[in-house]
């Protein structure tokens, strides 16, 4: 499944910040956050959904995180 999220992450030391954390309580998502879109996007690839808990994850660090689309697809 691939789940899109609107964030507030809009520079590399929140990036730098959120980046350990993703990887290593979700180790087994490929991620990316598009700092370049205005709603600074981050899509996530995933064989379960972990949609609360990233935003969770998010929250408990001080940043946005809000869940706009899911996307379900053969696992990667």
């Amino acid at each position: 499944m691939i789940a899109v999220f609107k964030t507030n992450v809009s520079t590399d030391s929140e990036l730098n910040v959120i980046s350990p954390l993703l990887n290593s309580h979700f180790k087994e998502i490929k991620w990316n956050i598009d700092l370049w879109d205005a709603d600074k996007i981050l899509r996530v690839d995933s064989p379960k959904d972990w949609t609360k808990e990233i935003t969770e994850l998010f929250n408990s660090i001080g940043l946005r995180c809000i869940n706009l689309e899911i996307f379900h697809s053969d696992p990667f």
